[in-house]
């Protein structure tokens, strides 16, 4: 058993814990406001993150010495109760050391009909054009479980990753993701996702105010691009 995890948290103000066994550090220091959706991708950005989170794992360990692994969550996921206890049981339960991280959706308002789209694609190519339902079952692990090259915001690995390894910049920028790309870039672990812990976001606020014209346009752009051409009656009408 994964035992002595520390969770970890970045944000502009402190935030609330509600699972008193996991002890709990939230760094408040530094905080800069970035737009969230879509993502700032620019390198001031991600080395902004990469040093407050350096910076809160080093905070957590003064305070808990004797950690050995860190749920690193954000604030978005931190009324998750049940599936932050989920993903522990499975980081847990799980023999070998990994990297392993909650899948994280978001209900789409841009498009007709509704779609609930993963979040970090970013971070997680690997789970852009995965539906919500998406299940895998591939030989060697557990059922689904997702190889990928980084998962972040709501994730667990060793103490030793963080160590060794820590939060930066990878390169080449943008292409190779952000800074828990570079995280799960540490040579001898291999990360994962699971599609067994959901987390849901909420609808940005720039999509979840859109009028249904311009759903509609949007909606009528994406399957002409894709050649999938169809009436502007039936997409009003949801078929």
């Amino acid at each position: 058993m994964k035992r002595s995890i520390v969770a970890v948290c970045i944000s502009g103000k402190q935030e609330d814990w509600s699972i008193p066994e996991i002890p709990f550090y939230c760094l408040t220091e530094g905080f800069k406001d970035f737009p969230h959706y879509p993502p700032v991708k620019t390198r001031e950005r991600i080395q902004y993150l990469a040093v407050r989170r350096n910076m809160a794992h080093r905070r957590a360990l003064e305070l808990n010495p004797d950690a050995e692994h860190f749920l690193s969550i954000d604030s978005y996921y931190l009324t998750s109760m049940n599936e932050i206890r989920h993903l522990v049981k499975e980081y847990s339960d799980y023999e070998a050391e990994c990297i392993l991280g909650a899948t994280n959706w978001f209900p789409d308002y841009s498009r007709v009909p509704l779609k609930v789209r993963y979040w970090d694609t970013w971070a997680t190519p690997e789970m852009k054009d995965r539906k919500y339902d998406y299940y895998p079952k591939h030989e060697g692990l557990p059922e689904g479980w997702e190889s990928v090259r980084g998962c972040g915001g709501f994730t667990l690995y060793p103490r030793w990753v963080w160590e060794q390894r820590g939060y930066g910049v990878p390169e080449p920028f943008p292409e190779a993701g952000n800074e828990v790309n570079y995280l799960c870039q540490c040579p001898g672990i291999q990360s994962y996702v699971t599609l067994n812990v959901k987390a849901l976001r909420e609808t940005p606020s720039e999509i979840a105010n859109r009028s249904l014209i311009k759903r509609l346009r949007t909606t009528i752009k994406v399957r002409t691009r894709l050649g999938m051409k169809r009436p502007l009656r039936s997409l009003s009408q949801g078929t």
